[in-house]
């Protein structure tokens, strides 16, 4: 049975059969290329029209499919398909992202989710070859073997700009941020929803503040980027920005400058920072 596999207890992992998780019922994305998928090799299964849950939709998955392949903008209420494809990474299932909307959703609903979206493909990209490419892609991730453009590291990202989007009544619908990564690139300014941040940290969310945040610094573009684990930081005084990067994953120090500076930041500066995370990188020195 196809859902009695596991990534986990397996050295490999075979697809057969490819769950489709599309707008079939309306135009909000065009139809996935399901039989670039066949011409792959694999048996392609539809979702029934009346599962209507997330819960409903991964248990079907994961009890009749070995992967999935999602559209973002869904016929669902409340679902799009980087939640989705969220849910099945963390079931252990791989699930590739595609939709005609990347340019426009890489900064709100799908960065949200992007740590846990191995490979997010536009429309006009997927074929049989690079439908099958990705797969194996998510595959071994969820086995382990994480490729390089999506190893986390721990930088310094800062705030450039912090913009509301209004709804109908006048009121502010979403926060988008506008931050700097100046580890990956010094010249790009990526967007991102506020609600990534976590509620405790956003009441400093604000031009010129700084955080800590781990992201997958070795990708090329900025549709690729996730932002996870942040932490307040101290403005840098001495271009910490462009030298700090810690490789959480195999707990290397790649920064030029000692982390003692952080930790004596944090003591001297007015501004409140979780010391536990000073504390955490003080332990790395010794």
């Amino acid at each position: 049975m196809a859902g009695m596999q596991t990534l986990s207890k397996l050295l490999t992992y075979e697809i057969a059969t490819v769950a489709f998780v599309d707008c079939i019922y309306s135009a909000t994305e065009i139809t996935l290329p399901y039989w670039d998928a066949e011409l792959s090799g694999y048996h392609v299964l539809h979702i029934p029209r009346d599962l209507s849950t997330l819960d409903e939709i991964v248990s079907y998955i994961e009890a009749h499919a070995d992967a999935a392949v999602c559209a973002h903008r869904l016929d669902y209420p409340n679902l799009c398909g980087a939640e989705l494809a969220a849910a099945l990474y963390d079931r252990g299932i791989p699930a590739l992202l595609v939709t005609q909307y990347l340019d426009i959703d890489q900064h709100s609903s799908i960065r949200f989710w992007r740590s846990r979206l191995p490979r997010v493909m536009h429309l006009r990209h997927v074929n049989a070859e690079t439908l099958a490419a990705g797969l194996k892609f998510c595959v071994a991730e969820l086995q382990g073997r994480i490729a390089e453009e999506r190893m986390p590291y721990r930088v310094m990202v800062g705030v450039e700009h912090v913009e509301g989007v209004v709804g109908p009544q006048g009121e502010v619908d979403q926060q988008f941020v506008d931050v700097s990564v100046d580890y990956w690139d010094h010249y790009q300014r990526v967007r991102l929803p506020m609600t990534l941040i976590p509620a405790e940290l956003r009441y400093a969310v604000r031009p010129r503040a700084w955080f800590f945040a781990q992201v997958n610094i070795y990708t090329e573009r900025s549709a690729d980027l996730y932002f996870r684990d942040f932490a307040l930081a101290p403005p840098p005084l001495f271009e910490e920005n462009l030298t700090y990067c810690i490789n959480v994953l195999d707990d290397v120090n790649f920064c030029e400058l000692p982390l003692l500076w952080f930790v004596e930041q944090c003591w001297r500066t007015e501004e409140i920072f979780d010391v536990r995370l000073c504390a955490t990188h003080k332990e790395q020195l010794n």
